[in-house]
């Protein structure tokens, strides 16, 4: 459905497009408001920042493939990037993206802000680290 959309050689090419960061912002703050809902047991919008979705990025080899040099707003457009590209591409739904965030994301609602970055970035490594098997 979305062929032309996806159609990426390469990791470098996926990372650096730029409307596949803007699919994947909305999506990476939907599958983590719902992982976050499921594990703390009551309904949460949230938004990912920047820093946590950088931190979960330089922590793969993946990271390899952009600048050393890359900001924490980059890298994070290069994670939600791969994202979608994995989502439009079928190599993930929805429901295993929350279902892997839920295994990892060990917070509450007394989990200061900090911590919860720190758990939500581990979580999000996680999820990509299981995925890069199906990148170009």
């Amino acid at each position: 459905m979305w062929e032309a959309f996806v159609d990426h050689e390469s990791i470098e090419s996926i990372m650096n497009d730029k409307g596949l960061a803007k699919i994947g912002d909305n999506l990476v703050n939907f599958i983590y408001s719902l992982a976050k809902s499921v594990v703390v047991g009551q309904t949460t919008g949230e938004k990912v920042r920047d820093s946590v979705l950088a931190r979960a990025i330089r922590a793969t080899n993946v990271y390899s493939f952009i600048s050393r040099r890359t900001d924490a707003g980059r890298a994070a457009d290069a994670y939600e990037a791969i994202m979608a590209y994995l989502w439009m591409t079928e190599k993930i739904t929805i429901q295993q993206a929350v279902e892997s965030l839920t295994k990892t994301l060990h917070i509450d609602f007394k989990t200061s802000r900090k911590k919860e970055g720190d758990a939500a970035a581990q979580s999000f490594q996680y999820l990509l680290e299981q995925h890069i098997d199906s990148l170009p």
